[in-house]
């Protein structure tokens, strides 16, 4: 039974990351990400009552939260382990591990921690981090909890100051994220806003919570970045690739978009990649508002953005030329708009030029 609900949780937590691409359908059915009688159906026409045909986005979406939310409770409340600290190799090895470890660090088991003072690696943290995520690329099977002493021992890292607990939890969605950490954060947000050796920390206080298993198995990337930042090379341009981080930059500027923060805290696509990293653009007055209201209805992207007439490329591009002689990163969505070329007009508001 165990063994199903693993199945069944790593299969949900799959079918959301696939439903949170830009290239999601906006109807949903089911059958099309689980075979029916699969562990990940049964538990979904469990939670839910009934099985996902022809159904919104957001709605399957909710469903599968559900589900996933339902699958981890009895996990938690029935496989959960005693209070007992298991063997250093067995330690975080798969999902079951990792929620049950929750679970057992709120019972007192030394190694877990549920809330702890806000720390910031050391330069010798940021490389004992490095190696930990290259030795999980390795073995996608091994621990997916970072080693205690990466995270707590003095060599490693060291309290951030001011007395700041943070608590062990999954973020779905980078507004999740954000909303819990932006609130502790407000008090030192003058210094936390740009400290990479923090946000490092948090990378890897949070690692076993945002790295996608699957089948047992972490799927990495192949850039720290997404966790931990803060080598000798490191430039403000990389921090949009962390996954709190960015989660955090883009709530403190854009709280209403919700086409970035309402998704997948992982989620990629090809529009946030080009507003995210651009720092001109992003603190900008109304460059990434009129980014969003042309190339987006709100929730999903608008197709053929990349190649056509008045698409994204060619914003960027326009933006580069009209910067000679406007002050296209000071002018409002309005304005701004008011002096493009009119093709881009047409995108506003509308699905976007066709074929």
């Amino acid at each position: 039974m165990t063994g199903q609900r693993t199945e069944a949780l790593a299969r949900l937590r799959g079918i959301r990351d696939e439903l949170g691409a830009d290239d999601a359908p906006r109807r949903v059915n089911l059958r099309d990400y689980a075979a029916p009688g699969s562990a990940a159906w049964d538990a979904f026409v469990e939670a839910s009552g009934q099985p996902g045909h022809n159904v919104r986005l957001n709605t399957m979406v909710a469903r599968i939260n559900q589900a996933i939310d339902a699958l981890t409770s009895r996990l938690l409340g029935v496989e959960a382990p005693p209070p007992a600290a298991p063997p250093p190799e067995a330690h975080g090895a798969h999902e079951v591990e990792r929620l049950a470890g929750v679970v057992a660090g709120a019972l007192g088991e030394p190694r877990r921690v549920e809330r702890q003072r806000l720390r910031r690696l050391t330069p010798g943290g940021v490389e004992y981090a490095r190696t930990f995520l290259a030795g999980l690329r390795e073995d996608p099977g091994g621990p997916i909890e970072p080693p205690r002493e990466l995270l707590y021992g003095d060599a490693y890292s060291a309290p951030f100051p001011g007395e700041i607990e943070v608590e062990r939890r999954p973020f779905r969605t980078r507004r999740e994220a954000a909303e819990y950490l932006a609130p502790l954060l407000e008090p030192v947000s003058h210094r936390a806003a740009d400290d990479a050796a923090m946000w490092s920390w948090l990378g890897m206080f949070y690692f076993a919570d945002t790295v996608p298993v699957v089948d047992g198995e972490a799927r990495l990337t192949s850039q720290d970045e997404s966790f931990v930042v803060g080598s000798e090379g490191y430039s403000l341009y990389l921090n949009w690739r962390h996954y709190l981080w960015s989660a955090y930059q883009i709530h403190e500027a854009y709280p209403d978009a919700v086409f970035l923060l309402d998704r997948d805290l992982r989620a990629r696509g090809y529009l946030q990649d080009h507003i995210l990293p651009n720092q001109r653009i992003f603190n900008s007055v109304g460059g990434v508002a009129l980014m969003l209201r042309l190339y987006t209805d709100g929730i999903r992207t608008k197709s053929r953005i990349e190649d056509s007439s008045g698409g994204l490329l060619h914003f960027l591009r326009v933006l580069n030329q009209l910067e000679r002689t406007h002050d296209v990163y000071g002018m409002e969505p309005d304005a701004l708009l008011r002096v493009l070329p009119s093709e881009f007009r047409a995108w506003d508001g509308g699905p976007g030029p066709q074929r």
